[in-house]
């Protein structure tokens, strides 16, 4: 028996309690985990095009949102985690940028919510603004 076989079960037992571990994690864990990987994606693509950095917040804003979603999370601590992302990807005014309501409906979107539930939080998140309505709803049917 190699030393290489002996170590895998180990191995995979300890990935397995890790990922055991993580699913047993709160929201606010996994909301820092999220914008933790997000600075140091930031980091790395300091020297990217503007456009590629509005890329990745999207992103980054549909998979704090589906986290959110899935999680339950409490609704004041949705946008300020937004909030939280604009920030460490350099985007000052994130209400106003596009590009967050259409993160937040492409997360909205891979969460498959019904129709009642996306007007119910479009409700909550955008205050009614039908220009940011209707980025949510681009971003949700994207995923459709």
């Amino acid at each position: 028996m190699s030393i290489r076989s002996a170590l895998r079960p180990g191995v995979l037992a300890g990935a397995a309690a890790l990922a055991a571990a993580s699913l047993a994690c709160s929201f606010s864990y996994s909301s820092e985990s999220l914008s933790d990987s997000s600075e140091s994606s930031s980091e790395s693509s300091a020297s990217s095009s503007p456009e590629s950095n509005s890329s990745k917040y999207r992103q980054d804003v549909a998979s704090y949102t589906q986290a959110y979603v899935v999680s339950g999370g409490s609704e004041g601590a949705f946008l300020s985690g937004v909030s939280d992302l604009a920030r460490k990807r350099g985007i000052t005014d994130w209400e106003a940028d596009d590009d967050t309501w259409r993160g937040i409906g492409k997360g909205l979107g891979r969460t498959k919510v019904d129709s009642v539930q996306l007007a119910v939080y479009e409700k909550n998140w955008a205050n009614g603004d039908p220009a940011k309505v209707n980025l949510i709803r681009k971003g949700f049917d994207e995923v459709r």
